[in-house]
């Protein structure tokens, strides 16, 4: 992450999986949605969690 992302309240993916703001589930689902070397916000981060659960099984 830069200083750019920083600024912007984005995070990588290691620091939102070690924040307390998210429950064990939740993590487990972000290790699999969230990409290693990207910058995310808490919300991109909760909306990627809400589409993963809500994505339509075949």
């Amino acid at each position: 992450m830069n200083t750019d992302e920083a600024e912007l309240g984005r995070f990588g993916k290691k620091q939102i999986m070690s924040s307390s703001l998210f429950s064990p589930q939740e993590k487990d689902v972000m290790d699999v949605v969230l990409q290693d070397g990207n910058g995310y916000t808490l919300d991109e981060a909760k909306e990627g969690i809400k589409l993963f659960l809500t994505k339509e099984v075949f």
